[in-house]
């Protein structure tokens, strides 16, 4: 008799621990799913949302208000390349609540150094995270800027950068590296300030 009970048991103690094993692979493995079906969901209703809105011509400056204005809103660790294509160019659906309406035109965005681009400089805006990426590198693992030592425009050498296979080849656009931390740009030094003594 006592052997009855203890195969009863022991079916009764399998029977529960397999309940509980359930139950909390569901608590912490479905969660998860949930959530991922949600950010699919909250992505589907924004490019219905998308649709909804005119076409509209706008500035790269309205652009660049808008971008800045979105990326307020990001939580920490996201950042605003988020809504830059792999083409680099700009996915209007996360914009079209602050400008009113998606634009006719296509804008990009550099995904390294987050400067905008019209149609037109698409190329530039391709070339620009090339070069950032090859001189980030070279500063990494040097410890000095590519650039010749007593040149006033600061011009990225192409020359150092394909000698050392940071570049396969030499761009087309000229950049020139920024005292901002590296960043470079496509803009000559005296337009630059030109620019910012404008602003």
């Amino acid at each position: 008799m006592e052997h009855w009970f203890t195969i009863i048991f022991a079916f009764l103690g399998t029977g529960v621990g397999g309940v509980t094993g359930y139950v909390i692979v569901q608590k912490y493995y479905k969660k998860p799913v949930n959530e991922t079906s949600q950010t699919k969901n909250a992505l589907q209703r924004k490019q219905k949302e998308a649709h909804n809105y005119p076409v509209i011509d706008v500035t790269i400056d309205q652009v660049r208000k808008a971008v800045r204005q979105f990326s307020d809103t990001l939580p920490n660790g996201v950042y605003r390349t988020f809504i830059v294509e792999d083409d680099n160019s700009i996915d209007f659906k996360h914009l079209a609540h602050i400008l009113g309406g998606i634009p006719s035109k296509k804008f990009y965005m550099s995904k390294e150094t987050y400067d905008l681009f019209t149609e037109n400089e698409k190329k530039i805006c391709c070339e620009m995270d090339m070069v950032q990426k090859a001189v980030d590198l070279y500063v990494k693992e040097r410890k000095e800027y590519p650039m010749l030592r007593f040149d006033p425009q600061r011009r990225v050498n192409y020359y150092q950068l394909i000698q050392e296979n940071y570049l396969k080849s030499a761009p087309e656009t000229q950049f020139y590296i920024t005292e901002l931390d590296g960043l470079i740009t496509h803009i000559t030094p005296k337009k630059r300030k030109l620019e910012n003594s404008s602003q």
